[in-house]
């Protein structure tokens, strides 16, 4: 994540009701990256990017779609797809350069290649 002062507040999970279409299509965005990488993986991580931040345009409004690859302390590795947008409807996070909703999904590939969805504690630094 970049080293910047920011306030996660809540949980960061795309799940339903999403307040507007934007959180919504940014979440199915996340859906889509992340099945992509659990068909993959484990056979391609190493073309995850220990963090890459590209900025896209949903329903008209610029979200930032963070993908981030870390290594566990038992061996496993986490990847991680978040989306950043901005919106005063009900934030997620504060920071000095922007304010609204983190969403954040993400898969743990294990040492023996079995790969499962990331449960919320490993999500946390990235909310």
């Amino acid at each position: 994540m970049p080293q910047t002062f920011r306030i996660g507040i809540g949980r960061c999970e795309c799940r339903m009701p999403y307040a507007d279409a934007i959180q919504r299509a940014a979440c199915a965005t996340i859906t889509a990256r992340i099945e992509s990488w659990r068909r993959r993986l484990p056979g391609d991580l190493e073309a995850v990017p220990s963090e890459l931040h590209e900025p896209l345009e949903v329903e008209g409004v610029p979200v930032t779609l963070g993908t981030y690859k870390a290594q566990l302390g038992d061996g496993s590795t986490l990847v991680v797809l978040q989306a950043q947008v901005p919106t005063w409807n009900r934030p997620t996070f504060l920071s000095l350069g922007a304010i609204g909703r983190v969403y954040a999904e993400g898969l743990v590939v294990s040492t023996d290649g079995t790969v499962e969805a990331a449960p919320a504690e490993l999500l946390w630094e990235y909310r």
